[in-house]
């Protein structure tokens, strides 16, 4: 009982107490209140359409353009399609080959050919797949009444040749049999064809992880440096308090990477990127998780850790990993733009699954844009702050 009334004679546990509860609430009301209405939401999911056959195929893609709840974009061409996918501006494309009527008109299977993106977060692909599926059986009951009108054509023709004799009654029963049996109920078939995939499932999972740990690691970091801050600044200046941290940050921001890619060996998850540009990539965005904790706790202390704790729940479901950023409200799409979550998880997606090269330059830049509008935000607030009285 001494201890636990010792303990409770320290303020430290009752921000613990306090920190759990904190917890609790700001995840359960941030990820419930992020997530609330994203099915109604699928809308802004969008999908492209080539459609290079200029008989029934465009008669499909207008059939498609006016029932699907989804964005849809027209294409000219495979190659401008393929880009946007790459990019992620849609999240699947929908090809109809140029021989998709001739294919139909002798008979055959048709073939209808769905691209999606791996690089995306699993809500995206897996609705992508199940819209896939459900699109090529509705274009196969749209085109099977269609099908028994040419049937019903043919049948006329050979009718018209027949001879009127007794058994005229088993021959047109024997064509109409003839006819109607070549007519297919499912005459198109869809292929699937499944963009950047990588290998293993534990890939999908590698921008979640690497977003949560960089994080919270960054979060335990700044926080410890806080109190060891704390026990030393009676005997160094503020700034040269200011500049140990940094350097601190900087050390660590460049060391750190070289533990995550030897991770990454040695579950072999493997990327396309050479160790140079994952290293930096790496470096960088743990460098702008840094910068995003520190700036809290300069700004407000201790205190400064809630807002920690309300950032990190805020990037996890802002990120696009979990459900896609277009799905989201437009108030926490507006938060994801200022957060380095975004960026980082958009650049682990090149990584581990490829697509775009410059993808890579452009959320790195992003990220420098973070760590130097908090960088002088720092700045500025420890200029602001009065020195110590010297002792």
């Amino acid at each position: 009982m001494k201890g636990l009334q010792t303990l409770l004679r320290v303020r430290e546990t009752y921000i613990g107490i306090v920190a759990t509860i904190a917890f609790q609430l700001i995840f359960f009301t941030i990820w419930m209140t992020a997530y609330d209405g994203v099915n109604e939401r699928a809308e802004q999911l969008t999908i492209g359409i080539v459609s290079e056959d200029t008989a029934l195929g465009q008669q499909l893609a207008q059939n498609i353009k006016e029932s699907s709840p989804f964005a849809i974009e027209d294409y000219s061409s495979m190659e401008h399609a393929e880009q946007a996918l790459n990019e992620r501006q849609i999240n699947m494309i929908l090809h109809i080959p140029v021989d998709f009527t001739k294919q139909l008109e002798a008979g055959k299977e048709a073939e209808i050919i769905y691209a999606i993106n791996q690089a995306n977060a699993s809500v995206a692909k897996n609705m992508m797949e199940g819209v896939a599926k459900q699109m090529t059986e509705e274009m196969n009951q749209a085109l099977y009444p269609m099908q028994q009108n040419q049937a019903i054509e043919v049948f006329s023709q050979q009718f018209a040749k027949l001879p009127f004799e007794q058994n005229i009654a088993q021959q047109i029963t024997a064509s109409v049999k003839t006819t109607v049996m070549t007519v297919k109920d499912h005459a198109i078939e869809s292929t699937i064809v499944k963009t950047n995939n990588a290998k293993g499932f534990a890939a999908n999972f590698v921008p979640l992880m690497v977003i949560i740990s960089s994080f919270v690691g960054a979060m335990v970091m700044i926080m410890q440096h806080q109190q060891a801050a704390q026990i030393v600044r009676e005997s160094l200046s503020k700034w040269q308090l200011f500049l140990a941290r940094q350097l601190l940050n900087v050390t660590v921001a460049f060391t750190l990477p070289l533990l995550t890619i030897a991770l990454m060996q040695v579950f072999d998850i493997t990327s396309n990127e050479s160790f140079l540009s994952i290293y930096f990539f790496q470096s960088i965005m743990y460098l702008a998780f840094l910068c995003l904790a520190q700036v809290f706790v300069i700004l407000f202390g201790n205190v400064g850790m809630v807002f920690n704790i309300c950032a990190l729940s805020l990037q996890l479901v802002t990120s696009g990993v979990l459900v896609p950023k277009n799905m989201l409200s437009d108030w926490y799409n507006n938060v994801a733009a200022m957060l380095p979550a975004t960026y980082g998880a958009d650049g682990y997606y090149t990584i581990i699954f490829g697509g775009s090269a410059d993808n890579l330059l452009q959320n790195s830049s992003s990220l420098g844009i973070i760590i130097l509008v908090t960088m002088t935000l720092a700045t500025v607030v420890v200029a602001l702050k009065p020195t110590p009285p010297a002792q």
